[in-house]
């Protein structure tokens, strides 16, 4: 059964794919949504715009249609359906001897048929022209296929390029340039990453030296991309540069420099851990003792993502120094990890074989007396076998319970299960609140319209009079109230809204119900 999150994941790539202008691919992707969930009006509506680009009117028109169904009345949807009407050929002489224009005989102020039918159809190519002139509002065209052409040039001096921003339509629309040098970033001797200004006229300065270690034949291909603020990119400058061969007091003395041979203790593939506990892809090893390092992103199923424009060369002994490893991922025939696949790490040839004590929902501790520091398992990574955890607090009702954030931890799987070996509980993932002031999820409201509840039980305490509930915000309207002279029920005019845990934390006793339409406002 395909569930909710790909039928986003093929939502999400049909979109991607109208903005690159791939109509064909976005259609593929947007049609196996609405095949897995007809009830999906965005994606009716959106696969209509689609279909529309593709000049397949009568069936976006039927999407358009469908759309419309699921959310009445939506007006963008009635704006794109009426500007795909406009391009449904529709054979007037059959309209016309269908019956609708039939006319009376006596027509009124003395018009004849001839020119009342001269009017019609005047008007309906009137509505035609507007219907195609009118811009449209949904999913415009990615700035990247419709800004005009940006004028980048590189000019190259004794000891340094200089690249030049020569402006040009659809700059002011440029979020950055995204700068390359034989597809690696160019950093700077401070390490920062050497970019062009997005103003006509910016210049930005390259000297030799920085691109010396990022070409093994004194040629460096320099691209240049502009990413504009819809996050879509076009390339604007590929250009090659020779850089002049250095002469030193070795090439003069005839001594050719041999590199000091050096042993890698990693190998392509592997993961490891810096200090910090972020995780590194190790994606090649170089000729010059380097390693071809890229970030990774990992996921509580372990799932591990390159993430993009990561991607950098380190010192063998640095990183060796600076990070241990962890895992490794297996490596396609063809050699290449994608950015957008996500890999499973394999098991390391130093883990015990041991299958991992606890499982995800299980709730832990240090001691089966500890109430104060409890751990619930979010998942389980076979190949690095490690889990992912995070803190777990219980709701003031003694419910289990919150996590503080949406953030997870992982560990080890012997260190953390030496350090936790109680298993105080076991609770359904989906059963966790994020933050302090959530309540137990799948649990009613303690209170309903018409309940006056105070603090405690004392008679001079407090009274809030709860007006209603919104389960989107989790919220309870309420107001303060008392008792009038004559034994009715008075309330203030303005209502606070108070957040469901909050108040039911706070006011945990129940006074009365009454009729709240009853209750005169002061």
């Amino acid at each position: 059964m395909v569930g909710d999150e790909e039928i986003q994941d093929n939502y999400k790539k049909g979109i991607e794919a109208y903005r690159r202008g791939d109509l064909s691919q976005a259609s593929h992707h947007l049609m196996q949504v609405v095949e897995t969930d007809e009830h999906d009006h965005r994606a009716w509506n959106a696969l209509g715009v689609v279909l529309t680009k593709m000049g397949k009117y009568q069936d976006a028109d039927v999407c358009f249609e469908n759309a419309l169904i699921l959310d009445q009345g939506n007006a963008v949807y009635e704006r794109n359906r009426v500007k795909n009407s406009s391009h449904v050929k529709k054979d007037m002489k059959e309209l016309l001897s269908s019956g609708y224009f039939s006319l009376p005989a006596n027509l009124p102020f003395g018009l004849s048929a001839p020119y009342l039918i001269g009017g019609i159809l005047l008007l309906l190519i009137l509505i035609a022209l507007l219907a195609v002139i009118i811009p449209p509002f949904f999913q415009p065209e990615p700035l990247a296929t419709s800004a005009g052409d940006i004028q980048i040039s590189i000019e190259q001096l004794d000891d340094l390029i200089l690249v030049k921003n020569n402006g040009g339509a659809g700059l002011e629309k440029v979020a950055e340039f995204l700068l390359t040098g034989n597809n690696q970033t160019i950093h700077s001797l401070s390490g920062l990453p050497r970019n062009l200004g997005t103003s006509k006229g910016s210049t930005l300065g390259i000297p030799h030296e920085d691109l010396y270690p990022i070409s093994d034949d004194n040629t460096v291909t320099i691209r240049l991309s502009a990413r504009y603020v819809d996050d879509s990119e076009r390339p604007v400058l590929n250009q090659k540069i020779i850089l002049p061969v250095l002469v030193n007091e070795t090439a003069v003395m005839n001594i050719t420099p041999v590199l000091i041979p050096y042993d890698p203790q990693y190998k392509t593939g592997d993961i490891l851990i810096n200090e910090s506990g972020s995780y590194l892809l190790v994606s090649d090893i170089l000729p010059d003792n380097q390693y071809r390092i890229q970030s990774l992103n990992r996921r509580n199923e372990g799932l591990f993502f390159i993430q993009p424009y990561s991607a950098q060369n380190m010192s063998m002994q640095e990183t060796e120094q600076s990070s241990i490893k962890s895992a490794m991922l297996q490596i396609p025939a063809e050699g290449m990890l994608s950015p957008d696949i996500p890999y499973q790490a394999v098991r390391n040839d130093s883990s015990s074989g041991i299958g991992p004590l606890y499982v995800p929902g299980d709730v832990v501790s240090s001691s089966k007396s500890s109430s104060e520091e409890a751990f619930v398992i979010l998942g389980f990574d076979s190949g690095t076998d490690e889990y992912a955890f995070d803190n777990l607090y219980q709701y003031h009702s003694g419910e289990w319970g919150y996590r503080p954030d949406a953030l997870s931890e992982w560990k080890d799987r012997s260190e953390f299960e030496r350090s936790y070996p109680v298993r105080v509980t076991r609770i359904a993932l989906s059963q966790v609140g994020i933050g302090e002031e959530s309540s137990p999820p799948g649990t009613q409201p303690l209170y309903k319209d018409g309940d006056i509840v105070a603090k405690d039980r004392g008679a001079d305490a407090s009274l809030l009079l709860i007006m209603a509930y919104d389960p989107l915000t989790n919220s309870y309207a309420t107001s303060p109230i008392w008792q009038s002279y004559n034994g009715g029920w008075e309330r203030a005019e303005k209502s606070e809204v108070i957040i469901r845990s909050a108040l039911e934390k706070e006011y945990s006793y129940r006074v009365r119900t009454i009729d709240s339409s009853l209750v005169k406002v002061r």
